[in-house]
C-alpha cells in the first residue's frame, strides 16, 4: 500500500511540474513578444477555464498609483457587435422575430423596409450606407459621423436626441448597391439591429444586455460608453491621447461597450457551452456568410457579427486609442483577449500578438 502511494504521488507531481513547466513556457513566450515595447494594456489567455498566460501592464486613469491589471476596464470597440447579433438570436429563441422579419415590421415607413431583412444587416451585406468617417485626429484615428450629419449630431444634444437623429438619417439614405450582392462592413447595420432589439423587447438596449446577457453570465464589469462621463470610471484605462470626437448616443450596438478580460473571458466561454444561445443559434451566429476578398487581397470573413477562421472565431475593436482583438476555439477551449488603450504605439500590434498566441498555443 505504501509502494502504491509513493508511485501515485510520484504521479502527481510529475505532472504538477510539466504543466508548470508548460505553463511557464508559454508565459514567457507572451513576455518575450511585449519585451521593450512599452505596451500599455492586458493580454488574458485561458483554455477551459484556467490561465494559460497574461500580462498586465500600464496606468490606469493616467494615474502611476493605479497600475493596470487584469481586472482593469477597457473601451472594446467592434467587439460590441457579437452581443448585439446574440441579442437578436436571443430574441429569435423566445419566438419573438425572425432574421428573415423584414425591417418594415421595425420600420413601418423605411423605403426599403420590403426589401431588406434582419439577416441582411447581421451578415453586413444590406447596402446601407456607413455613417461614419475616420480622420487622423491628435494622434488617433478618429472616427466621426459622415459629413452632412455633424452639425446635426453632437454633444450638444442628449444621446436620446442623437439616436433619433441618427437613425432618422440612415432610413432616408439610398442604399450603395443591391441587398445580399456583396459584403460591406457597416457599422450602421449594428445600430439599427440595437434599435431592434429596444422595439422588440420594449426595453432600453443596455438594460436588454444587462438582464439578459451581463446579469446570467456575471459580467458585473460590462458597463457602457453612455452610461456617464468614462473618466470618473473607477478602474479604467483612459486612452492615450484626448482626440476630438463625438460618440454620445451613436455608438449603441456597433462600439458601445466597456469590459475587462475577466468578463469578456466569460463571455466567449458561453458560446461554447450554450449557456444563453442554443446550439443552432451558434451555428447560425458562427457561419461564413462572405465568399469574397478586401482590398489588400486578404479572404474576408463574417457571421453575425463576428469573423469565423479556421476552427476559431474572432473580432478586433477599435476606439480612439483602444485596440482590441478576441479569439476563441469551442474545439479546445482556448480563449485569448488581447487589449491595448495606445494603439498609436508603433511598436504595439495587438492582431499580432493574439495570432502568435493562437499558433504558439496550437489545437
Amino acid at each position: 500500500m505504501k509502494k502504491l502511494m509513493a508511485l501515485l504521488l510520484a504521479a502527481v507531481l510529475t505532472l504538477t511540474v510539466f504543466t508548470a513547466c508548460g505553463k511557464n513556457e508559454q508565459q514567457i513566450f507572451l513576455n518575450s513578444m511585449l519585451e521593450g515595447t512599452d505596451f500599455s494594456g492586458v493580454v488574458y489567455v485561458t483554455r477551459n477555464g484556467h490561465t494559460v498566460c497574461e500580462t498586465a501592464k500600464g496606468v490606469e486613469n493616467n494615474d502611476p498609483k493605479r497600475p493596470i491589471t487584469t481586472d482593469t476596464k477597457f473601451c472594446i470597440g467592434s467587439i460590441s457587435k457579437q452581443f448585439a447579433a446574440a441579442a437578436i438570436l436571443m430574441l429569435r429563441q423566445d419566438g419573438l422575430l425572425s432574421v428573415d422579419d423584414k425591417l418594415s415590421k421595425f420600420f413601418p415607413d423605411y423605403k426599403y423596409g420590403n426589401i431588406l431583412t434582419v439577416r441582411h444587416l447581421l451578415e453586413m451585406r444590406s447596402g446601407i450606407k456607413e455613417f461614419y468617417d475616420v480622420e487622423f485626429i491628435d494622434d488617433a484615428f478618429t472616427e466621426l459621423p459622415t459629413g452632412e450629419l455633424r452639425g446635426r449630431v453632437t454633444n450638444d444634444n442628449t444621446i436620446e436626441e442623437n439616436r433619433r437623429i441618427l437613425e432618422d438619417w440612415l432610413l432616408d439614405q439610398e442604399l450603395e448597391y443591391e441587398p445580399d450582392s456583396a459584403f460591406e462592413y457597416s457599422n450602421s447595420n449594428y445600430f439599427l439591429l440595437a434599435r431592434i432589439v429596444e422595439i422588440v423587447s420594449g426595453q432600453s438596449y443596455s438594460d436588454f444586455m444587462r438582464d439578459r446577457i451581463f446579469k446570467p453570465l456575471g459580467m458585473n464589469n460590462t458597463s457602457f460608453i453612455d452610461d456617464g462621463d468614462m473618466n470618473g470610471l473607477q478602474h479604467f484605462a483612459m486612452p492615450s491621447v484626448n482626440p476630438q470626437t463625438v460618440y454620445v448616443g451613436v455608438t449603441m450596438g456597433l462600439g458601445d461597450m466597456i469590459s475587462n478580460a475577466r468578463d469578456i473571458d466569460k463571455w466567449l466561454t458561453s458560446l461554447r457551452t450554450n449557456k444563453l444561445l442554443t446550439e443552432e443559434s451558434m451555428e447560425m451566429m458562427t457561419t461564413d456568410y462572405t465568399d469574397e476578398y478586401d482590398e489588400y487581397g486578404d479572404e474576408e470573413n463574417y457571421g453575425f457579427g463576428i469573423r469565423p477562421w479556421g476552427k476559431g472565431l474572432f473580432h478586433s475593436g477599435y476606439f480612439s486609442t483602444y485596440l482590441t482583438m478576441v479569439y476563441t476555439d469551442p474545439g479546445t477551449g482556448l480563449n485569448v483577449f488581447a487589449v491595448t488603450n495606445d494603439d498609436k504605439n508603433p511598436n504595439i500590434s495587438i492582431p499580432e500578438i493574439s495570432w502568435n498566441l493562437v499558433d504558439h498555443l496550437g489545437e
